[in-house]
């Protein structure tokens, strides 16, 4: 493999071959680095936070089954969400124009709006809210799940607990 003047394979210098390997490798370090993105220093400021999850299609009945005190948690991650606080449940409606092409307003049969209210500890910033290393805010959606009931839910608000 290696001939008399110290070639591999008699094309390429052994002392090059390292070179060309030392110089792939920082690229792939730097490159990693570079685009990794860069994570949050660890908060020690934590406080009780309040978060609302707002589902407007939830199966009738899916708020009967949340329980205050239950705990909450994101399904993906698993990321604890405290404890229920509250739950509020109406009947979900949907507009549509009519055929006299006045907006009008329906109930959605076999969903009701659902608002679950949960306590946790967490660091809300500028950016958000920080719960388990991960980042939520306003507008994200999740499949939660509240003690023994699971809904697809949005933040619907996040502030800090009187």
């Amino acid at each position: 493999m290696i001939d008399k003047n110290g070639k591999l394979f008699g094309k390429i210098n052994i002392i090059d071959l390292l070179i060309i390997l030392v110089i792939i490798a920082a690229a792939v370090f730097f490159a990693t680095k570079a685009f990794t993105p860069a994570q949050e220093a660890t908060k020690t400021k934590t406080s009780t936070v309040r978060v609302q999850f707002f589902c407007y299609k939830a199966q009738v009945g899916a708020a009967d089954a949340i329980e205050i005190g239950a705990p909450a948690f994101e399904d993906t991650t698993n990321v604890d969400f405290g404890k229920v606080v509250a739950v509020e449940s109406e009947p979900s409606y949907t507009y549509f124009v009519d055929a006299d092409g006045n907006q009008a307003k329906a109930e959605v049969a076999y969903n009701d709006a659902v608002t679950v209210t949960v306590e946790l500890e967490g660091d809300l910033t500028e950016k958000g809210l920080y719960v388990g290393g991960r980042l939520y805010g306003v507008g994200a959606s999740f499949t939660m799940h509240f003690g023994k009931a699971t809904i697809y839910a949005s933040v619907s608000g996040v502030s800090e607990a009187a």
